[in-house]
């Protein structure tokens, strides 16, 4: 297991001196009005992310703090605990005093993955008792990518017909056992009725070096860390897991167009407080988390980043993450991964 990071700042050393004093260097701070619901105590808002600090996760929740906090009038930091496939930060923020200054950043694996992939072990936390949520952060498109000599496929559909005529050899790779990265793939291929030989790595890394070797044939991967290999052809991409095209891939389809409806299957990133957080403290947060990600700003500098905009409004969210909850749950279990 990953030692957990050191923290950031504790929230009694950062004030609203230091956050007017850091404001300049933040993308969003100046480009929105304060709301009129400030708090005064200077007391800080901690953003937990369960990632190390400086990946993808950490950049979209330290965009999101720089403009919670000029809507707040309060501080907010971000505090990285990684570890335990996100359990550590789950169980620290399911724990914390209810008062609205300790959220939890979390997505599919925490809410969703990590309760039937454990299940026969005790998690520190119930996804489904112990949060309410916030607000949608954004999401990062995957992409199916193949090593050209490795896969002679140019479509989806042509990687289709190579693993119907090959059944459980063509090889694809993945972050490990119940990663987002397995369960989109056996999904893929429990809807295109196929069977590939699965090879999981300890991360993305080590994947990566596999994969630009043709040690592996594909995998489905973070859309930022392929972009260049694509560009330079060391890589193909076959399509896309969300609904719409990615901007910098205008070519490239989405599962969805491919003929799977199903398969709109974003990586994306949401803000939870724990569950017996008072309503006038939970108001006040996704108001200000709803302007930060409706301001033109927002998106742009989401771009910046490798996410892209995803809205779930806090009245259709319960139906919403209910219905995708179902469906991991089910990949989970279709697929046999257990980290028992």
């Amino acid at each position: 297991m990953p030692d957990v990071n050191r923290h950031e700042p504790a929230a009694a050393d950062v004030t609203r001196r230091d956050l007017l004093r850091w404001a300049p260097a933040f993308p969003l701070a100046g480009l929105l009005q304060p709301s009129g619901a400030q708090d005064t105590s200077g007391r800080a808002v901690r953003l937990v992310v369960p990632f190390p600090a400086g990946g993808p996760t950490d950049a979209l929740a330290r965009l999101a703090a720089d403009g919670m906090a000029a809507q707040l009038g309060q501080p907010v930091v971000v505090e990285n605990k990684s570890g335990a496939a996100g359990g550590i930060a789950a169980e620290f923020v399911s724990r914390s005093n209810p008062d609205g200054l300790t959220l939890l950043v979390a997505g599919q694996g925490i809410m969703f993955i990590n309760k039937p992939l454990y299940r026969n072990k005790k998690l520190g936390y119930d996804p489904e008792s112990d949060y309410v949520y916030v607000g949608m952060l954004g999401s990062f498109p995957n992409v199916v990518v193949s090593h050209p000599q490795a896969v002679p496929a140019q479509t989806i559909g042509e990687l289709i017909a190579l693993a119907r005529a090959n059944p459980g050899k063509i090889s694809y790779g993945s972050n490990g056992v119940g990663s987002l990265t397995h369960l989109t793939t056996e999904m893929f291929a429990t809807a295109a009725k196929v069977k590939f030989l699965h090879v999981p790595y300890q991360g993305a890394a080590p994947q990566m070096t596999d994969l630009l070797s043709g040690r592996i044939g594909f995998t489905v991967n973070g859309v930022q860390s392929v972009l260049a290999h694509i560009q330079q052809k060391k890589l193909r991409a076959l399509a896309v897991t969300t609904a719409t095209r990615y901007p910098e891939l205008p070519d490239v389809p989405t599962l969805v167009e491919s003929g799977f409806p199903t398969l709109d299957l974003p990586v994306w990133f949401a803000v939870y407080a724990p569950g017996a957080t008072p309503a006038s403290a939970l108001g006040r947060l996704r108001s200000a988390l709803a302007t930060v990600t409706a301001a033109p700003a927002y998106a742009p500098e989401l771009a910046k980043r490798g996410a892209i905009v995803m809205r779930v409004p806090v009245e259709t969210s319960e139906t919403a993450f209910a219905r995708e909850r179902a469906l991991w749950v089910d990949a989970v279990r279709s697929s046999g991964a257990s980290a028992d």
